[in-house]
């Protein structure tokens, strides 16, 4: 009888045993699973919104995107270029979308659709993004400007500085006037007094009148 209950409670404790077994199986391959589910590294066709804040300029394309290890890594242009982790902060993408602004401050929300790339509407989207990325680059310094303005604010500035106010001809920054400008200033400044004068004249006014009348003294005296 003895034996019979101690093989009895053997068996009972082998079954708990298998089943604790068989429950950690399965919860085993239950993680595994959802971590294999998970993007695998490659390529993919994505959905990618677009939004330059500095031009207003918004917009959404299809063009093929590269995972590593989760993260979002790079945005393939169809020309041949890219953007890179050296323009952005890599994201975490196994959820299947991320966001992030890029180092020009341009925000990109990225949806994976199917995997091995071959999407179509890049070009567009390289072609939009160069022309937003001409409207708000200055032409002179290559810096950032905003779109409805023609330079940067230190070239705009360094460019109202090279204006003469006299003329609106060219100047340099340092000078106040243009060299035509500060010729014909220097006509219009009598020699004597430093005061105004006619261009063609020698004197201003007054000190034409001493001179006449210093003139008129002498030739008097000579007589």
């Amino acid at each position: 009888m003895e034996s019979l209950v101690r093989r009895l409670v053997l068996l009972i404790f082998i079954s708990i045993i298998g089943v604790s077994c068989n429950k950690g199986s399965r919860n085993s391959g239950s993680y595994y699973g959802s971590y294999t589910d998970g993007y695998s590294d490659g390529t993919y066709c994505a959905e990618v919104e677009y939004y330059n804040p500095r031009t207003g300029t918004s917009s959404t394309y299809e063009l093929d995107v590269e995972v590593e290890d989760g993260n979002l890594v790079q945005i393939n242009w169809p020309n041949g270029g890219w953007l890179d982790e050296t323009h952005f902060t890599s994201e975490d993408i196994t959820s299947g979308s991320c966001s992030f602004s890029s180092d020009r401050g341009v925000e990109y929300t990225v949806t994976l659709l199917s995997e091995g790339g071959g999407c179509g509407s890049g070009h567009a989207l390289q072609r939009d993004v160069n022309a937003d990325i001409e409207e708000s680059t200055c032409p002179d310094c290559g810096g950032d400007k905003d779109k409805w303005d023609e330079y940067c604010p230190d070239c705009t500035y360094k460019k109202t500085k090279e204006v003469c106010p006299e003329c609106r001809g060219r100047k340099y920054s340092w000078d106040d006037y243009c060299d035509d400008c500060i010729y014909e200033m220097k006509k219009k400044v009598c020699p004597s007094c430093g005061g105004s004068k006619e261009r063609y004249d020698d004197y201003c006014s007054s000190c034409q009148a001493v001179k006449d009348g210093e003139n008129d003294w002498s030739f008097g005296e000579g007589y």
